[in-house]
């Protein structure tokens, strides 16, 4: 069993795999960002949006009790790369700041989901813990589909110096 408290353990997680997304997004092309790779499939641009909505949504809610509606929840400074990480990364601190002021027991002191979100859960109250690693599991999926769009660009991730 990991020693470590929760809270270290989402930060470690969280700082690693948005390490890793902001740099395969540095390695999109401006003209590439607002492209999908096929019909059907989200853009990058799209892609993280969507990121940082699902994190501004389940940290919100976390740390306020309150969900934020989805098509307003993050106003977006612009629409390019710089713009966009810019505004994935605020998101970022705001769920930053929450883990560290949160203690282990407020991280396991289960919470009533909004009905909603009932459908996305096996139990309607979830620890503010499940919640973030909630979060770091859609990033994680969507840093795969990144590096999966860059490969079938021609950037394969296994030749990388």
């Amino acid at each position: 069993m990991d020693p470590r408290p929760h809270r270290e353990r989402l930060l470690h997680d969280l700082k690693e795999i948005r390490d890793e997304l902001v740099g395969e997004i540095n390695r999109v092309k401006p003209e590439e960002f607002d492209v999908a790779p096929a019909e059907g499939a989200k853009s990058y641009k799209a892609l993280l949006q969507e990121i940082a909505t699902m994190e501004k949504l389940c940290a919100g809610w976390v740390s306020t009790g309150s969900m934020p509606d989805w098509e307003t929840a993050i106003a977006w400074s612009g629409n390019d790369i710089p713009s966009i990480l810019a505004d994935i990364e605020k998101v970022r601190a705001e769920t930053t700041a929450y883990l560290e002021e949160v203690d282990e027991a407020g991280l396991q002191t289960p919470k009533r989901l909004p009905e909603d979100w009932w459908q996305y859960f096996p139990v309607k109250d979830i620890e503010p813990e499940e919640m973030i690693r909630w979060v770091i599991r859609h990033e994680y999926y969507h840093l795969g589909q990144i590096i999966t769009y860059r490969w079938l660009a021609g950037d394969n991730p296994y030749s990388r110096g």
